[in-house]
């Protein structure tokens, strides 16, 4: 499963308020919701987990990361992908939206 990371930026790096992704998904079901393809790979700009910061609204946050691995690539129908972070075009907010999680958000 391929995860979702809501970031903000703190000092040099996109940190992840919470330390938790905001979700797991398949990869095949993010390339399209949230617009990844393989030139939006991330060379150097992994998300930090940071636990010790209060989870945060999509709202609030600032980028979307998503962070595959070599079981995602290995059950992905397309080429092209590599191991390691896309970078979404879309907000967090209309992440979430696209993801099915705005409704977790309004309930919180």
């Amino acid at each position: 499963m391929a995860r979702v990371w809501f970031v903000r930026r703190r000092g040099g790096e996109w940190v992840a308020p919470g330390g938790v992704p905001a979700c797991d998904r398949p990869l095949a079901e993010l390339v399209f919701a949230l617009d990844l393809g393989p030139h939006r790979h991330l060379s150097d700009e992994a998300p930090v987990a940071a636990p010790g910061l209060p989870p945060a609204p999509p709202a609030a946050l600032a980028r979307v990361i998503v962070e595959t691995t070599s079981d995602d690539l290995a059950q992905h129908p397309f080429s092209g992908y590599v191991i390691g972070y896309y970078d979404s075009p879309y907000s967090p907010r209309e992440a979430a939206r696209r993801l099915g999680l705005a409704q977790a958000e309004q309930a919180a």
